[in-house]
């Protein structure tokens, strides 16, 4: 079974909102418009069904369900990029804003 970062976890590091989209912005993965202000979607390859993976982030990290979501965004992205979630984290952490 791939090694997963609990809730618990997620909390002890800083990770942020805006480092996780840079990374994604990076990475390839392109932001898709969602109805709910409170979310940012942004949509990857294919996953092994053919179908576009999305990754689901809140807008701001002091939402009530903000450590959830962000627990799964970086347990799903771990696995995708075949790496441990704290490897994942430690990279997400040390990646410098997009120079617009």
């Amino acid at each position: 079974m791939a090694q997963q970062i609990s809730t618990e976890e997620l909390q002890t590091h800083s990770l942020k909102i805006t480092d996780i989209v840079n990374y994604l912005q990076q990475q390839g993965w392109q932001t898709i418009n969602h109805p709910n202000p409170r979310l940012l979607v942004f949509q990857g390859d294919k996953d092994d069904a053919g179908n576009p993976i999305q990754l689901v982030l809140p807008s701001q990290n002091t939402f009530e369900d903000s450590s959830r979501l962000l627990k799964k965004v970086v347990n799903l992205l771990a696995g995708i990029e075949e790496k441990s979630p704290q490897e994942l984290i430690d990279i997400i952490t040390h990646t410098p804003a997009k120079s617009s």
